[in-house]
């Protein structure tokens, strides 16, 4: 395996969010992200990712593209971080924010939960997430999608 090369894989995620202005109206959410890195040099680093795919929140932005960066540090800092944007149904563009802290005493509940926030483009926080890695429906997935480019 040369460092010089790179790798990508596929994450699924599903979920609910609600906006702030309803709380109480929460809707389903999914997104599926293909995430690469140019070469494992460059990886090992910094430990960031780009990622594409895309994103679903029911009602609010329907199979919208994404797009964003993934911080992939579950040894060193602990974290798995995910930054995407993409366009909501009313055509404004939207962050999704989010960070697994990654547990050695919880490893599988810590590397499965994604608690996030939705921000519209100034910044200004319009909704909250908790999404899921489901291992037994996404697991020989995820772990088949890894590739070397």
């Amino acid at each position: 395996m040369a460092l010089s090369s790179g790798f990508r894989f596929e994450e699924r995620m599903a979920g609910r969010y609600h906006l702030l202005a309803t709380p109480s109206d929460e809707r389903e959410m999914e997104f599926t992200l293909t995430a690469r890195a140019p070469s494992i040099a460059s990886f090992l680093r910094r430990p960031v990712a780009t990622m594409e795919g895309e994103a679903d929140l029911q009602g609010f932005a329907d199979h919208k593209p994404a797009r964003g960066t993934m911080l992939i540090s579950p040894l060193v800092k602990r974290v798995i971080g995910y930054d995407f944007e993409f366009k909501g149904n009313d055509g404004e563009t939207y962050r999704f924010q989010g960070q697994k802290d990654v547990e050695l005493s919880r490893l599988q509940s810590s590397m499965s939960r994604l608690p996030a926030s939705i921000f519209d483009s100034k910044g200004a926080e319009v909704g909250r997430a908790v999404v899921h890695f489901h291992y037994r429906a996404d697991l020989f997935r995820f772990l088949r999608s890894w590739r070397l480019d």
